[in-house]
């Protein structure tokens, strides 16, 4: 009787295992990750030259891809594009983000890499909300707890939701502000009165400047001594989903816009956002 034998294996597998992983698997990898953010199809020799690798190997690679639905190639041009079955994964795996289990791990980074409490808001029925603080010892600060829900004007958080949500959701937010008042159930703050003397004009030209920053501050508007700079989270359409803010005591916290607190801000927003999806 013959012996069972172990399935041959190709020179790409074997000792493709040594470091926990299949090397076929992270060189299909850098194939398919060569077709990600392309506009046309992409022929051959682009694909392989941004998988780094001839085109020969890379062309195996796209003719399984190819059969599989994870390519495509397009019929007129040659060029190859991710597939049907690439973009059902990508849509999965879409479905299962959820921006506070996401956002999470970088809100305890950036507490401890600035050492200042940062606090994750999303929309809410009554406008920017709290869901999740990483404090520090600073008295100012943690009485802030979530379900706190931030004015639109003079919050830097309340600035960046401002900026991106369509008007049409916040134009009831900014009106009653305007008019010195807030919406019903935001926390009571010593902002209502910045806030109704401002014009229209001037709102529209602060969300502008949050938007070519991609950064809002305050200094003390709505809690005196107490500073902040939030960042924009987007997913995978662009829109905005969530706002993550550093805040800390006057004369601690550095709120320039090109200081290091807001690099780190602005780095770890944007780390989050391309692991929503954003691009």
């Amino acid at each position: 009787m013959g012996q069972n034998r172990e399935p041959e294996t190709t020179s790409e597998d074997n000792g493709d295992n040594d470091a926990g992983g299949v090397k076929a698997v992270d060189t299909a990898v850098r194939v398919l990750s060569a077709l990600i953010d392309m506009g046309a199809p992409l022929m051959l020799k682009t694909v392989a030259e941004r998988a780094e690798m001839q085109p020969p190997k890379a062309h195996r690679y796209l003719v399984s891809f190819c059969r599989s639905g994870l390519a495509e190639r397009d019929a007129a041009s040659g060029g190859y594009r991710l597939g049907p079955l690439a973009v059902r994964l990508g849509l999965a795996a879409l479905r299962h983000l959820n921006v506070v289990a996401v956002t999470a791990p970088a809100l305890g980074l950036l507490r401890d890499e600035l050492g200042f409490t940062v606090g994750l808001a999303v929309w809410g029925g009554a406008g920017p909300t709290f869901v999740r603080f990483e404090e520090t010892n600073d008295a100012l600060i943690i009485s802030g707890r979530p379900g706190s829900v931030m004015p639109m004007l003079t919050s830097s958080t309340g600035r960046v939701f401002g900026a991106y949500l369509p008007r049409c959701i916040t134009e009831p937010y900014i009106r009653k502000e305007l008019a010195g008042t807030l919406h019903p159930g935001a926390s009571p703050t010593n902002g209502a009165k910045a806030a109704g003397k401002m014009s229209i004009e001037d709102v529209e030209a602060m969300f502008a400047e949050v938007r070519q920053h991609k950064l809002a501050q305050v200094k003390g508007d709505v809690n005196p001594g107490l500073h902040g700079l939030s960042a924009p989270l987007f997913d995978h359409t662009g829109a905005i989903v969530g706002v993550m803010t550093v805040m800390g005591s006057a004369g601690l916290i550095d709120t320039r816009l090109n200081g290091p607190v807001a690099l780190g801000l602005a780095a770890r927003a944007e780390e989050v956002s391309h692991r929503m999806g954003w691009a």
